[in-house]
């Protein structure tokens, strides 16, 4: 049977038999107005298959639910996976959700940054200003060369970049004080590498900021 199928059929039968509750496993950050929320756990076995998923299901949240359940369902058949959806931190404005895919001993993960007011997810055009992006990778390389040791000129050919060039990707977290960016294995360095964090805090990107969007509350 197509996993794909499989996964489909498990979402879509989680999100009809619900109990709902508010979580106590997530405080929020600044305010008490959350998404209620629970986690579905399912295991499906079919041969030479294992499919180990647990993700939240939200009350009254159509769309962020379809927004993950489509993320869910649009991975790849990868056999013994373990997939996993959290919460990481919610507040009046803002839903943040880790996804870990894990095949092996290796990990993707990937998040996502929801609009709870908008009910919509958040890119970075969406908090940054119009053509951020030269100035943006420009202060993350600062950043990265820093982290690693190596001078404003010192080559990139050891590392996995295309061209040798440092290019910041699109895989974010927001954060009360930056934008936390996350390299899966083989994006930045080899892949015996692991996951690589880089950390931009608010203060170095001020000027990149577009205003009133649900990072205010963080930076002003």
């Amino acid at each position: 049977m197509n996993l794909r199928y499989i996964l489909f059929v498990i979402i879509a039968c989680s999100l009809a038999s619900c109990q709902w509750g508010t979580s106590t496993e997530d405080k929020p950050a600044i305010t008490t107005d959350t998404l209620q929320f629970v986690y579905k756990n399912t295991k499906q076995k079919e041969v030479g298959l294992t499919i180990d998923v647990s993700y939240p299901i939200f009350k009254n949240q159509p769309v962020l639910n379809d927004s993950l359940n489509n993320y869910l369902k649009g991975q790849k058949a990868i056999s013994n996976r373990d997939l996993h959806a959290v919460v990481l931190r919610q507040d009046s404005s803002l839903t943040i959700i880790e996804i870990n895919e894990k095949s092996g001993k290796n990990t993707i993960t990937h998040f996502i940054n929801w609009n709870t007011k908008k009910s919509k997810s958040i890119k970075l055009n969406d908090i940054l200003i119009d053509q951020y992006s030269d100035q943006l990778n420009k202060i993350a390389e600062m950043i990265f060369r820093s982290n690693e040791k190596l001078s404003a000129t010192a080559s990139l050919s050891g590392y996995t970049f295309k061209n040798g060039q440092f290019t910041l990707n699109n895989n974010f977290l927001i954060t009360p004080i930056g934008l936390k960016f996350l390299f899966n294995n083989g994006e930045a360095k080899p892949e015996s590498y692991g996951q690589i964090v880089l950390f931009v805090p608010y203060s170095q990107i001020l000027t990149l900021l577009r205003p009133n969007t649900v990072i205010d509350q963080y930076h002003k």
